[in-house]
């Protein structure tokens, strides 16, 4: 890239030069100004030769080849951010609803994955608190009836340690 850039400033640099040169050996009047005009051309023409070599069949197969690789990249951080929020949100809804449920809840994570169509879900969810039993299994409920997070997927832990 570097090297056809260096020849296009080499190829302009000449053409202005003898256009330059031309335009001082020449005589006044109309001969100067036809000269002006056909140096004038001259650089335009050095200065638009590389955009007329363009392999435009090469240009598109490259644009290709960078879009095949860019969207799958962007659709998996456009996914990653929609299961980031959905988590976020779910667990702001889980701890509200253990407000309401008089339920001492410090933390939720929710962990979400995805479906065959490619859809972000909860898929399964860590509380920790100071809960009894009871507490547990009426939020456990709670989270499966509301949610549709089963029993199974759903951790409780007191202190750091599982219960």
């Amino acid at each position: 890239m570097m090297e056809l850039l260096r020849q296009w400033l080499t190829g302009v640099t000449c053409a202005a030069i003898i256009v330059a040169l031309a335009d001082s050996l020449m005589a006044g009047g109309t001969v100067r100004k036809i000269g002006r005009l056909a140096g004038g051309l001259l650089l335009l023409a050095a200065v638009v030769k590389p955009v007329l070599e363009v392999d435009l069949a090469v240009l598109s197969s490259s644009s290709i080849h960078l879009e095949a690789e860019a969207v799958p990249a962007a659709e998996e951080a456009g996914l990653d951010m929609m299961k980031s929020i959905i988590g976020e949100e779910t667990g702001a809804y889980i701890l509200d609803k253990a407000e309401e449920l008089g339920i001492s809840c410090q933390e939720v994570q929710v962990t979400c994955a995805v479906e065959e169509n490619g859809v972000p879900y909860p898929a399964s969810v860590v509380v920790r608190g100071d809960m009894t039993q009871e507490e547990q299994a009426l939020l456990s409920r709670r989270i499966e009836a509301d949610l549709a997070i089963p029993a199974e997927r759903q951790t409780h832990e007191s202190g750091g340690e599982e219960e």
